[in-house]
């Protein structure tokens, strides 16, 4: 009973910070203080639609993600008929922004995306590629947030037996984002 007793006593001597119990002031670089943006990310050309989180670490470099679904408008719509079998998508994007100019969230910027894909067509496939993007961030008032982007990318895709013996498909990218910034 004695040592549970020891082992308590240890735990909550520890648990309290020197100085009777006041919190201790935080240490500078001890924490990110950069801003977040989080929206809804519309690709200017048919391919559904992603959810978007950017966050800056450091002064005019920032960290994206994007969660993309995307679908084949054309099976509804023939003004949108890309020729892609494709009849459902879901993919992460991670990325990397370096702001040229501007402060992060609010400027310029060039950077590259990962793209992974899970693909429905007759059967489920996975898509790997990437892209380079150039955009730029417009921040108003009290965080509402615009962002346009154009850039290339390429998607590496399993062939498609009877309808396209290329595995590389090499494509524009264009997008324009609506969100909060934080």
């Amino acid at each position: 009973m004695s040592g549970l007793l020891g082992v308590m006593t240890a735990l909550v001597m520890t648990a309290i910070p020197p100085g009777g119990g006041a919190p201790e002031e935080p240490v500078p670089g001890d924490g990110w203080e950069g801003r977040t943006y989080v929206g809804v990310a519309v690709p200017l050309a048919a391919d559904g639609f992603a959810l978007e989180a950017e966050q800056e670490r450091d002064d005019g470099f920032s960290v994206t993600l994007g969660l993309r679904v995307g679908f084949n408008l054309g099976k509804w719509i023939p003004v949108f008929e890309d020729g892609a079998p494709d009849s459902l998508r879901v993919g992460i994007e991670p990325g990397a922004r370096f702001y040229l100019k501007g402060p992060v969230l609010e400027g310029l910027w060039v950077g590259p995306r990962l793209e992974v894909v899970h693909a429905w067509r007759t059967q489920a496939v996975w898509q790997v590629g990437g892209a380079v993007l150039s955009g730029y961030s417009f921040r108003f008032g009290d965080g509402f947030t615009v962002q346009a982007a154009l850039g290339l990318g390429a998607l590496y895709r399993p062939p498609i037996p009877g309808f396209s013996l290329w595995t590389v498909r090499v494509a524009p990218r264009a997008q324009l984002s609506l969100g909060w910034s934080l």
